[in-house]
């Protein structure tokens, strides 16, 4: 019995010494490692948390915001904008008449036509557009003819021009130029010559809590640039990805 365990704890002490002599085969990149994409014995790729598209973003957006404070102001910017899509109001000018009111595109009522000027926020963007409506339905069954022009604000608002002719619920809302997300709560009344319009989006949300989630940050600060959760693909390193694929074809 005594030989067998000696035997055991010689083979134990054999395997544990080529661990420490030849490392792991994966380790976790330590605070300032300098490539957060690869494993820092093997040097090979992550599959899952690296690409080469985000290789290139990461590469941009060091050169853009270079640093700890930078990442830190950028995480925070970042915060402050998903508060803001929160909420989209604006008040409007012209004529028409109408009413709706809608909890998600799946349960909403309403009637109306409107053609004028609204002034408001549509989340982080803020601004004037001039817009055109038709609107009618109940429930999942929602007819809307719209068209919306930006006239000026803010840069982001410009985004925000806007076409679309058919079922609510068939309307793609991939982007925030669109009219609503398919999740907002609210409603709008235009009487005559004014109106007025305010909703929430519970997936904003969503976005804005899953952002402020401690280990998104700490994340940013060791240098994995797009572990934050974001939902809406809205923060600054999405809005990079965007910007290299509609410039340099990245990633498609």
């Amino acid at each position: 019995m005594k030989r067998f365990s000696f035997l055991l704890g010689s083979v134990l002490g054999c395997v544990m010494l080529s661990g420490c002599v030849t490392g792991p085969v994966r380790s976790p990149n330590p605070l300032g490692h300098p490539n957060a994409d690869r494993d820092l014995a093997t040097e090979t790729q992550y599959p899952i948390e690296s690409s080469p598209v985000k290789e290139e973003v990461d590469r941009v957006f060091e050169e853009r915001y270079p640093g700890t404070i930078n990442w830190l102001w950028v995480w925070g910017k970042d915060r402050w904008f998903d508060l803001l899509d929160v909420v989209s109001w604006d008040i409007s000018f012209g004529r028409g008449f109408g009413v709706n009111a809608h909890l998600t595109e799946f349960g909403q009522a309403g009637i109306g036509w409107w053609d004028g000027q609204s002034w408001g926020s549509r989340g982080r963007a803020w601004g004037m557009w001039t817009e055109s409506r038709v609107h009618r339905g109940l429930g999942p069954f929602y007819w809307l003819e719209i068209e919306r022009d930006v006239d000026w604000g803010t840069k982001s608002v410009f985004g925000h021009d806007y076409k679309y002719t058919g079922w609510d619920l068939f309307e793609e809302s991939g982007n925030k130029a669109t009219d609503h997300d398919w999740s907002e709560v609210g409603g709008n009344a235009n009487l005559f010559a004014v109106g007025a319009r305010a909703s929430a989006s519970p997936i904003e949300v969503v976005d804005l809590a899953g952002g402020l989630f401690p280990p998104g940050l700490i994340a940013n600060v060791i240098g994995y640039h797009h572990p934050v959760f974001d939902i809406m693909a809205d923060d600054t390193h999405s809005q990079i990805e965007a910007e290299l694929a509609e410039e340099k074809g990245l990633g498609q």
